[in-house]
């Protein structure tokens, strides 16, 4: 007899270990909202800005330093606009890199892909020290490039 009041008092706890986790887990549940946007945007303008490339390295510059500005005033829609500034400006400035070839070309296109990541990471993290960095780097790009 002692033996069974053991063995059942052992699975009451072992149910009620069980229940209080599964409450404990199903409290923690993360709520989506699914009328939320999940996209960075998109390029707003479907004709690419036009330009040397030295005029173009120059509109980025103004562009990325404006990102920065309106993530820092937490303005949301401005940023994805600016945003779709900058990856307009890659679309057209990366053909004229390419096309003007030379030693670095291949080390200029990663390194403008990663400053346009940096761009992009900065709208969608709300970081304006990712357009900072981008800004920089783009600094030392156009600086290469002399």
């Amino acid at each position: 007899m002692h033996g069974e009041c053991f063995y059942l008092l052992r699975r009451v706890r072992t149910f009620v270990l069980i229940g209080a986790l599964i409450t404990v887990a199903s409290s923690c549940a993360t709520t989506i909202n699914l009328a939320a946007p999940t996209t960075l945007a998109q390029p707003a303008v479907t004709t690419l800005p036009t330009g040397t490339t030295s005029e173009l390295f120059g509109q980025m510059k103004s562009t990325l330093s404006d990102l920065s500005l309106a993530i820092t005033n937490e303005d949301k829609s401005r940023a994805k606009t600016t945003l779709a500034t900058v990856l307009n400006i890659w679309g057209s400035l990366q053909p004229q890199i390419v096309t003007e070839g030379g030693e670095t070309v291949d080390q200029t296109v990663v390194d403008m892909e990663r400053i346009v990541d940096l761009a992009s990471s900065s709208v969608q993290r709300t970081r304006p020290a990712d357009a900072d960095k981008a800004l920089r780097f783009l600094d030392l790009v156009i600086q290469s490039q002399q």
